[in-house]
């Protein structure tokens, strides 16, 4: 994602400090020559220079630190830039993220044209998004609105990531390859991916049960309204917390005209686990429903 120029990253480079962007912050290793900082741990606000160590909790003012007589004029600057930027964004979607790498290998078993089709990559240039297969949510213009990366690892905590960090969750993805009558929602992006490539493409993740229990319910669903959805399947995890969300979601949904159906999976079993036999016995369901 291209860089702000600011004072504090000039003087980073002045001074040859290798620094990764988080937020709102650039992260260092620590100055506090009594801290052994390994794990750069010194964050510094973009803008006004201040920062503390999370780890020993030292605080500096970058600025001062090197003596440095700094111009308010320059950093309020720095600060409208970063603003509009932020308002670009938001007008315009983000940025694919630095060292953006297109995958090129099967993901769990997921074809390389699905994962493809969907620009999934990987970077290790962005903290805390590196060893993570990652896909760029878009809206329904194209504009990129979050980055969600799933860890290579199974057992890795958390198993994902947003980015940037509080975003708003969108629905994935969210225009259908065509017009439907009939759509599937699934928690996961990994329910999503191991349904749509055998072969079920009128499915729908809604990224965690929560997404669509707000306010944004009926903005979220209009698009497909406008596509010719008139019946959801809902298809989430088969554990207690997907039957609960299941037995949430399917008022509000039928509150906005659609008809629902909740589909019941086997306890512990999930639409990211299904095999081809299972999707296919799915996709007929539906088609002949």
């Amino acid at each position: 994602m291209g860089e702000l120029d600011t004072p504090v990253s000039r003087l980073f480079k002045e001074k040859h400090i290798s620094y990764r962007v988080q937020g709102s912050d650039y992260v260092i290793k620590c100055l506090n020559p009594d801290h052994d900082d390994s794990n750069p741990s010194l964050r510094i606000d973009k803008i006004k220079g201040i920062g503390q160590c999370f780890a020993c909790s030292f605080k500096i003012n970058i600025f001062q630190y090197f003596g440095i007589i700094t111009n308010n004029v320059n950093i309020k600057v720095a600060g409208i830039k970063e603003k509009i930027r932020d308002i670009r964004q938001a007008e315009n979607g983000l940025e694919m993220l630095d060292g953006y790498t297109p995958v090129n290998t099967k993901f769990r078993g997921i074809s390389v044209d699905t994962l493809s089709k969907f620009d999934m990559f990987y970077t290790d240039k962005v903290e805390n998004m590196d060893d993570r297969i990652i896909v760029p949510i878009k809206d329904i213009r194209g504009r990129i609105k979050v980055f969600v990366g799933r860890h290579v690892l199974s057992n890795a905590n958390p198993r994902y990531m947003i980015y940037p960090p509080k975003a708003e969750m969108h629905l994935f993805p969210a225009v259908l390859d065509s017009p439907t009558k009939k759509l599937v929602l699934v928690e996961g992006l990994f329910d999503f991916l191991n349904l749509y490539d055998k072969g079920l493409k009128n499915v729908v993740a809604t990224l965690g049960t929560s997404t669509l229990l707000g306010a944004s319910l009926a903005s979220k669903m209009m698009p497909f309204k406008a596509h010719g959805v008139s019946k959801i399947y809902i298809c989430f995890d088969g554990d207690k917390a997907g039957s609960d969300a299941a037995s949430k979601l399917k008022p509000l949904l039928e509150g906005l005209n659609f008809e629902v159906e909740i589909v019941e999976l086997e306890e512990d079993t999930d639409p990211g686990s299904m095999d081809q036999e299972s999707v296919d016995r799915l996709k007929k369901y539906i088609e002949n429903d």
